[in-house]
């Protein structure tokens, strides 16, 4: 996929994301006694603006990001889990028609599995505070290159957990992550939205 055309699926992207979520911040019901106990869980979903730094330089853009979170509640304000999550930087487009075949060298991603932790400062309240930390890989489909490159990352963010009733939650985000495969690091600003099974 050419820059342009990945950038105006990206600003597509955001686009969406940002009128979705002052829609639901617009129409969510008032606000009901957030009940936080046993295990929780959810999706996420948005757009990563993503910069790596290589040994052949830097790589800035948007990235479609999306993630899946759960754990166990250790009391109303003190959440633990584990998040798998990541960024799809070139979608991978492999197909066959009438004997033409698409290049089998695109696709390239960031995958996390990291513990995480969400604090809530009030109990009355969704908004919360999350950081984690983990395992961080860089793959990418390129020949004569590593297919994939391990190392470790972290996160920190925050968010608000808007009740649609007491068993689900719409909760915009927005973190900031950070991550290093030896002569490849990357930062990340991302902005979404979740679902969460509080």
């Amino acid at each position: 996929m050419s820059k342009e055309k990945k950038t105006i699926h990206s600003a597509i992207l955001v686009c969406i994301l940002l009128i979705s979520i002052f829609f639901i911040t617009a129409t969510a019901p008032a606000e009901e006694h957030h009940i936080r106990d046993g295990f929780w869980g959810g999706i996420d979903a948005g757009a990563g603006f993503l910069k790596q730094s290589f040994d052949e330089g830097d790589e800035d853009g948007t990235s479609f990001f999306l993630g899946f979170k759960g754990g166990y509640t250790i009391n109303p304000h003190f959440l633990i889990g584990l998040e798998l999550s990541g960024w799809l930087i070139e979608t991978s487009d492999q197909y066959c028609f009438y004997g033409y075949c698409s290049d089998p060298s695109e696709g390239e991603g960031i995958m996390q599995i990291f513990l995480i932790s969400r604090y809530y400062p009030s109990q009355e309240l969704g908004l919360f505070a999350k950081a984690g930390g983990g395992y961080a890989e860089h793959w990418n489909n390129r020949s004569g290159e590593s297919n994939s490159k391990s190392g470790w990352g972290l996160t920190v963010g925050g968010g608000y957990d808007f009740l649609l009733n007491e068993n689900i939650a719409l909760s915009p985000f927005a973190t900031f992550s950070y991550g290093e495969t030896g002569n490849w690091d990357y930062r990340a600003i991302t902005f979404g939205l979740g679902v969460t099974f509080p």
